[in-house]
């Protein structure tokens, strides 16, 4: 009896020791199985994603975009502070990746100005009687007085005021600016970015104009709406507004932005750096603008009014009076003409790195 007990008792012993044995085992494989990663790369890149989220504002993303970016970057933060297989390690690393390539690509786009922008004033100089073009190509803008054949002795000169930046120009009566003609202002696709400040809001508010409605022109309405007019390659006439009263107020500044793309047949309106309306070939017979003038010959520029002097003289005086002279009634500033169909976020931009 007591020789099976003894044996009893090393049986026992032996299934102690091979059950440690198989937990050791077993140990030992979970351990290979779970054993960490290295976090090197996927610290730096986490703290890569934290300084762009830190630094990023609705200045230069939309708010939306900036929300999603930093919860997948809160969510690999989370991840990474655990044990990882260096597969998971590579997986966070190639998803915050993504995050950041996507983010970055929803940034409000830069404007290469050297290669896009027509023309541009800034109208900082202040003092004379003329305003030259930032621009590559310095255009320069003479200061015109109103017409004399509609208005008599009211017609008056431009006038330096103070700008929503700098200095600025005020108009009335007739008062605008010419700019000699190139067919650089006539381009396949067109932004016109402006910011006005309308002493008053009535029909005939013309900002700009190029050959009026046989090339295009720029306006504000009574019921404080942008309107924008322009010639098709195919001769048809565009009269198109945002659709939004009161978008446009007086005696404050507005940013007023319009976009042509003859390519996707879109026309834009943006006001204060928003969207507004958008007009397409289906629901305005949108399409690309008529690259020449011929009807009357190509007359300048014009900023603040419609029509030259001249051009009102010889064709329009039988039915223009002072009341539909068609000329601005306020200040106009940072002008600029792109020959490129400017996106929703490149227009967001411009607005917030222009406004007061």
């Amino acid at each position: 009896m007591k020789k099976l007990s003894n044996y009893r008792i090393l049986l026992v012993i032996m299934m102690i020791i091979s059950s440690t044995m198989v937990f050791v085992s077993c140990k030992d494989d979970d351990d290979d199985d779970i054993q960490e990663g290295d976090k090197t790369a996927l610290n730096a890149l986490i703290a890569d994603a934290e300084a762009i989220a830190n630094s990023a504002t609705t200045a230069d993303y939309p708010q939306a975009a900036i929300d999603n970016f930093k919860s997948t970057l809160n969510t690999v933060k989370t991840s990474a502070a655990g044990v990882l297989t260096q597969a998971q390690i590579d997986n966070l690393v190639t998803q915050l990746t993504e995050a950041m390539n996507t983010f970055e690509s929803q940034a409000y786009g830069f404007i290469d100005e050297d290669l896009y922008l027509t023309a541009g004033w800034h109208f900082d100089e202040g003092t004379g009687t003329t305003a030259t073009a930032f621009s590559t190509t310095a255009h320069v803008a003479t200061f015109k007085r109103g017409s004399v054949a509609v208005l008599g002795d009211a017609a008056e000169m431009p006038t330096w005021v103070d700008g929503v930046k700098g200095k600025a120009i005020h108009y009335n009566q007739g008062a605008h600016l010419e700019v000699p003609y190139t067919t650089a202002f006539l381009p396949t696709n067109l932004t016109i970015s402006v910011w006005v400040k309308p002493d008053e809001l009535y029909e005939n508010n013309y900002i700009i104009s190029q050959n009026y409605w046989q090339g295009y022109k720029l306006q504000t309405q009574g019921g404080g709406k942008p309107f924008f007019t322009y010639k098709k390659v195919d001769g048809g006439i565009i009269d198109a507004d945002n659709e939004t009263d009161n978008s446009i107020r007086e005696d404050e500044w507005n940013h007023i932005v319009i976009t042509l793309d003859g390519t996707t047949k879109e026309l834009k309106f943006f006001v204060d750096g928003t969207l507004t309306k958008t007009w397409t070939e289906e629901t305005k017979g949108i399409g690309p603008l008529t690259q020449t003038l011929t009807e009357p010959d190509p007359q300048p520029f014009i900023i603040g009014c419609v029509a030259t002097d001249a051009e009102l003289a010889a064709n329009f005086m039988e039915w223009t009076t002072a009341e539909n002279l068609g000329y601005f009634k306020g200040v106009i500033d940072e002008l600029k003409i792109y020959n490129i169909a400017l996106s929703d976020g490149q227009v967001a931009k411009l607005y917030n790195d222009e406004k007061p």
